[in-house]
């Protein structure tokens, strides 16, 4: 009965909307692996402004993509994933077609402009789209089709050599262009008559403070998160010789796993769903720590790819159930706030901390950070999701 549900009561346009966003990640990391060994290898730019670049990029997606959000709310979600989709066809195709500094940072830009525009706007869509009781599978969902894209791209990425970088580049552009045209063939949600400007928008949601708090609650998920580009895999190579089966064995977890956990915690209170993932993690990086040993390598990993299945799409599901339906994709846009500002401190300070300290007081610092947000979530005992309404928001808080 759960696998029926799923399969048949989404809809047509939210699996449109999955098989889009499957496309765009597997797009996305077919491509950027390529980035740093073509511009440091065959063009002679230092490592330095190859960080420049990729770091241009995430901040000019994970920075703007509040404002992406607003933007989708007053003119429309499916104008602003087709614009979005254009913009970052344009960002990849030139990123290729220059060797000027100046237009490939202009080109990194763009590609991260285009996902601050159709990010929130696809999910806003997806909400939309999707009947409530619903929500949880649909966004369950994209969590699985994003870890496959992440695997597969890679794997397609194989196929290139770094000399057919410009030939990678315009496939990969035309394929977000191909995406742009085929969100034209979604249902346009229509948009709702507004009576307030952006900055009262923003304050609005600043004032929803248990949403706050759960951004802020993800914040340390994401800073750990990245740690799996950044210092397990430095664990990996000395334990195991290789660091590639990492990334590998977290999203094939989420693959297999998703689902059943949905149906597992579907109806746990949202603060024992985010409460048990940090417990989990804060506990594994304590061992590890203690050990640095493959098993412990593995326990660690197999927590935070729980750790995704649980907190990502369960905080999806949240903001759909709370969110005013006329500023939706602010809400999906504000959200993303968490990866951006956990995402970059932990590449930020990852390394760092773990070149000045010991690799037994790096993990256990790891550990500590998972308290933090435990502490926040035990104010979110009195929320539940099915009964939240943008009616009632102020009454919860």
């Amino acid at each position: 009965m759960f696998k029926k549900n799923i399969f048949s009561n989404l809809g047509t346009g939210t699996w449109l909307i999955i098989l889009i966003q499957f496309v765009a990640f597997f797009t996305f990391f077919m491509f950027v692996p390529f980035i740093s060994t073509y511009f440091v290898n065959h063009l002679g730019f230092s490592l330095a402004f190859v960080g420049i670049v990729l770091s241009v990029r995430i901040i000019s997606q994970q920075g703007l993509m509040v404002f992406g959000g607003f933007l989708a709310d007053r003119f429309g979600y499916k104008q602003l994933a087709i614009a979005g989709f254009a913009c970052r066809g344009v960002g990849f195709a030139g990123l290729g077609l220059t060797d000027q500094p100046f237009l490939i940072v202009i080109a990194a830009i763009l590609s991260g402009l285009g996902g601050a525009m159709f990010s929130p706007a696809l999910k806003a869509t997806l909400t939309m789209l999707t009947p409530a009781e619903n929500h949880k599978q649909a966004f369950s969902m994209m969590n699985i089709v994003e870890n496959a894209g992440t695997v597969m791209g890679p794997l397609a990425g194989l196929f290139f050599k770094p000399e057919d970088f410009l030939f990678l580049c315009l496939i990969s552009g035309a394929l977000f262009w191909v995406i742009g045209c085929i969100v034209l063939f979604l249902p346009n949600p229509p948009l709702l008559k507004r009576h307030s400007s952006w900055i009262q928008d923003t304050v609005n949601i600043m004032r929803n403070k248990s949403f706050i708090l759960l951004v802020f609650s993800l914040m340390p998920f994401h800073f750990i998160y990245q740690q799996l580009y950044l210092t397990f895999p430095v664990i990996s190579e000395r334990l195991t010789g290789s660091s590639s089966w990492i990334f590998s064995l977290v999203t094939i977890n989420v693959i297999l796993l998703q689902m059943p956990v949905l149906h597992w915690f579907k109806d746990r209170s949202m603060s024992s769903i985010f409460a048990l993932p940090y417990i989990l993690i804060g506990f594994s990086l304590m061992i590890l720590g203690y050990s640095e040993h493959i098993i412990t390598l593995i326990i660690a990993l197999i927590s935070i790819s729980f750790g995704s299945m649980l907190l990502l799409p369960f905080f999806q599901n949240y903001i759909a159930d709370i969110a005013p339906k006329e500023s939706l994709a602010g809400y999906f846009g504000f959200s993303n706030l968490a990866a951006g500002i956990g995402g970059s401190l932990g590449n930020l300070l990852g390394g760092v901390l773990y070149d000045w300290l010991k690799p037994e007081w790096f993990w256990l610092l790891l550990s500590l950070i998972c308290a933090l947000p435990i502490i926040g979530i035990v104010r979110l005992k009195q929320i539940n999701p099915k009964k939240i309404t943008p009616q009632n928001i102020s009454a919860n808080e």
